[in-house]
């Protein structure tokens, strides 16, 4: 790897150091190249983009340490694209046209900027790891290099009601924003759910510029499910939260992994505008991953993966390690690589969608599994659990030194 790399921050091209290679990285052998573009200055997209970076970085470390990618040092270039897919579509077309094409390009944006990268990226045969996923974005035959790092809908939606069920509850009242991906995963949630034999009494949605959603709750309380599933994100989180508080409704909810990664649901009043450790929270429990809970015992990969994204983030990264997939994506690139045999394009997509069990030295996923027809994660429900909000320490919720 070079002594510096670019990182665009607000236009201004700023050096940061990055690890050198070790012995076992030829440097006679020319780097493999990683595109990555984030909105590291996007308002109220920092954290996550921030995580990303230092899951990047982690990983990069981690591999060249060990070797590289069959024996080629890894070299990443990073790039703000502010959260404007025109941005992000000029950087990665620079990077193809440029003296060094990346082999594979990471989106650390959500979907709009998916919607305008992906197409430019296959079209160059340029291998992508994407944590917005799209409509399309996961379909083999229409996106053949690019792979979502984030579970499908159907994967998040299939984890409510197995849990409902387990603990005891019969029926569940529904309440979602009204945007493509609260639609659809509340009626997949539906569905799901009456195929476990939970009844779904009702199905509430409000806009997701809401400021008070009280005569939805209301209408919910009415139907006294078990539980109330609870999908949304950003401001009107806390809104909902607190109408559900004010109207007196002691109710377990389960909020999905947007709920999670909601500032008014982690933050801690007043300096982080959160609500957390408040009345309005103490039903509350989010959806994340088994690795983003705390556990006496973790795997090997996933102590390596957070011990490496803590020399980078100080132990201070505000965001959870949801968003930490680009770990993975850098440790799927290189085993997949390895398992090929190659470095071309071609033979480690194909390789990805056939990969060996625990080949991958993947924190946030044990396992992708990506196929020929779909390169999504497709976890199983017992990959998600439900959490209650705490403050995070290393990305996770519940370690003993949260208090």
């Amino acid at each position: 790897m070079g002594a510096s790399a670019a990182f665009v921050l607000a236009g201004i091209s700023v050096p940061f150091a990055m690890a050198s290679a070790p012995a076992g990285a030829s440097g006679s052998k020319a780097p493999v190249q990683i595109l990555v573009t984030t909105p590291i200055s996007a308002v109220g997209l920092v954290a996550n983009a921030e995580m990303t970076v230092d899951a990047v970085k982690a990983a990069v470390r981690v591999l060249n340490l060990r070797g590289g990618i069959l024996g080629h040092k890894v070299d990443v270039t990073y790039e703000d694209d502010a959260n404007d897919p025109t941005t992000a579509v000029t950087e990665l077309e620079g990077a193809i046209n440029g003296s060094h094409k990346p082999l594979a390009y990471i989106n650390g944006g959500p979907a709009p900027t998916a919607a305008a990268v992906l197409p430019v990226a296959n079209t160059a045969k340029v291998i992508t790891f994407n944590i917005g996923p799209t409509a399309t974005s996961p379909i083999a035959k229409d996106f053949p290099y690019n792979f979502d790092m984030s579970p499908s809908t159907a994967n998040y939606a299939a984890a409510f009601c197995p849990y409902v069920k387990a603990h005891g509850g019969t029926s569940v009242g529904i309440i979602y924003g009204v945007d493509p991906y609260g639609s659809s995963l509340s009626a997949m949630i539906n569905t799901d759910c009456l195929a476990d034999g939970v009844k779904v009494v009702g199905i509430q949605s409000y806009q997701d510029t809401a400021i008070d959603a009280t005569p939805q709750v209301l209408a919910l309380q009415a139907l006294n499910p078990s539980y109330l599933l609870f999908e949304g994100y950003g401001s009107v989180v806390g809104y909902v939260l607190q109408d559900i508080n004010k109207v007196g409704w002691n109710v377990p909810i389960l909020g999905d992994t947007a709920v999670a990664a909601s500032s008014e649901v982690i933050g801690v009043p007043p300096s982080q505008g959160g609500l957390l450790g408040t009345p309005d929270v103490a039903n509350l429990k989010v959806l994340v991953f088994q690795s983003t809970v705390y556990a006496a015992k973790e795997s090997a990969n996933l102590k390596t993966m957070i011990a490496n994204i803590n020399r980078y983030s100080n132990n201070n990264d505000p965001s959870s390690l949801i968003f930490g997939y680009q770990y993975d994506s850098v440790m799927l690139l290189a085993a997949a690589a390895k398992q090929a045999d190659s470095l071309k394009p071609a033979a480690i997509t194909k390789a990805l969608t056939h990969l060996k069990e625990n080949s991958a030295a993947t924190g946030v996923f044990a396992q992708y599994h990506f196929n020929t027809t779909v390169h999504a994660p497709n976890e199983p429900p017992s990959a998600f659990n439900f959490a209650t909000p705490s403050l995070l320490v290393d990305g996770q919720y519940d370690a003993p030194s949260a208090g």
